[in-house]
């Protein structure tokens, strides 16, 4: 790449520091599309509660059971989960390089 006397001093560096922070966005997503399935699958997995009576199920325990199934899908995707990451990471990097061919 050659330097036009209307680029920018910086707009080389900047440009060289895109593909990096682009692998770290799309690095951050697949990690957080794992933590958000790892959660689903602890949620659809849990037993439904056989307590009765007074110390039954209580709306407050439905409210912060969602908090704790996140919670749980994160430090999980955080420590390897499911091992879907690197796979996610990949497909959106296809549909990544897709969308910018189209649009060229």
């Amino acid at each position: 790449m050659t330097l036009s006397p209307m680029m920018p001093a910086g707009a080389l560096g900047s440009q060289a520091a895109q593909p990096a922070q682009n692998d770290a966005k799309l690095h951050q997503a697949a990690q957080q599309f794992e933590a958000m399935f790892m959660s689903e699958m602890l949620r659809l997995a849990r037993p439904g509660s056989k307590a009765a009576g007074p110390f039954a199920e209580g709306q407050g325990e439905k409210s912060w059971q969602i908090f704790m199934d996140q919670a749980l899908g994160q430090a999980a995707a955080a420590h390897g989960g499911t091992g879907l990451e690197p796979e996610i990471e990949q497909a959106l990097r296809t549909a990544q390089g897709k969308q910018a061919r189209e649009t060229a």
